[in-house]
């Protein structure tokens, strides 16, 4: 009876270390989404700067066609 008892105690010990180790796992998987973020605030910051030259740029170049006569 003791040994079922022992080894009962090493198999609970055992689920429970791996259980703890799986939630672990888990809980530093949860980084990945923040890169994604990140990724997408930068995408949309470049497109930002990227309307706010066409816009200078197209303003531009419209003045210079406005001045060509004909």
């Amino acid at each position: 009876m003791k040994q079922i008892n022992t080894t009962m105690v090493l198999i609970a010990v055992a689920v429970a270390h791996h259980l703890d180790r799986l939630r672990e796992e888990a809980r530093n998987e949860g980084d990945r989404g923040s890169s994604t973020v990140e990724t997408i605030i930068l995408v949309a910051g470049f497109a930002g700067i990227a309307f706010t030259i066409y816009l200078a740029v197209s303003g531009k170049v419209q003045s210079w066609i406005a001045k060509i006569p004909g």
